[in-house]
């Protein structure tokens, strides 16, 4: 049985450096484990799809799809969430109702786990925290999901899905769609800050996969 004590168990802001995700924790009543409970995904809803803008990159990785699926899943969220735009603030484990901080171990990416970036912008400043959650994991066809998370600018969901090329190389694909009270934002300024963001996220996994034995000889 559970530690009745962990179902309450305090954030420690001191473990989190970046100061507007411990402003996003303070104005979402994250202060302990149970507020990561009580948050909602702010995802796709198929009703209203319309009004949601599309955002879509292909990424080339070296290696193959099997052993780049293992390091999307494997890598620790402060080695994938990292560069000069994005860095990893704090992550909340549902399964374990526990949050792992940047130095903590953590055991890959699973459905249910609620991240927060900070992310950089116009040379540091301006700084915003984003939150999303893994929604789904589906290991058979190579595809994992997120949504935003209510709190934040944007709304909507991304998926992240691998395929094998015709040489045995992957090629990752990141759909999004998108959408927030600002058609200025979601137009003119979201789809370059999005590509950027993602672009190191994938670069980080990128690293991680090539490295790794059994890739493929250029």
């Amino acid at each position: 049985m559970q530690n009745s004590s962990l179902n309450h168990a305090a954030i420690d802001l001191g473990k989190i450096r970046q100061k507007k995700v411990r402003k996003f924790i303070g104005n979402n009543g994250l202060h302990s484990t149970s507020g990561f409970k009580r948050m909602q995904s702010a995802g796709y809803c198929e009703n209203d799809g319309t009004t949601y803008h599309k955002h879509h990159k292909t990424f080339l990785i070296q290696q193959r799809p099997d052993l780049v699926w293992d390091a999307y899943m494997k890598i620790h969220p402060r080695d994938a969430w990292t560069g000069d735009m994005v860095s990893f603030g704090v992550q909340y484990c549902t399964r374990y109702n526990r949050v792992h901080y940047i130095h903590d171990e953590c055991s890959g990416l699973e459905a249910g786990q609620i991240i927060i970036l900070n992310l950089r912008l116009l040379w540091g400043a301006l700084n915003i925290a984003v939150a999303h959650q893994i929604v789904e994991v589906n290991r058979e066809e190579m595809m994992f999901k997120l949504s935003y998370m209510v709190g934040g600018a944007s709304e909507g969901s991304q998926w992240i899905s691998l395929k094998a090329t015709s040489d045995g190389y992957t090629e990752v694909c990141h759909d999004t769609l998108y959408k927030s009270n600002s058609n200025f934002r979601d137009k003119k300024l979201y789809p370059g800050l999005h590509t950027k963001a993602i672009t190191e996220f994938h670069e980080s996994v990128k690293r991680k996969a090539e490295q790794l034995v059994g890739a493929i000889a250029v």
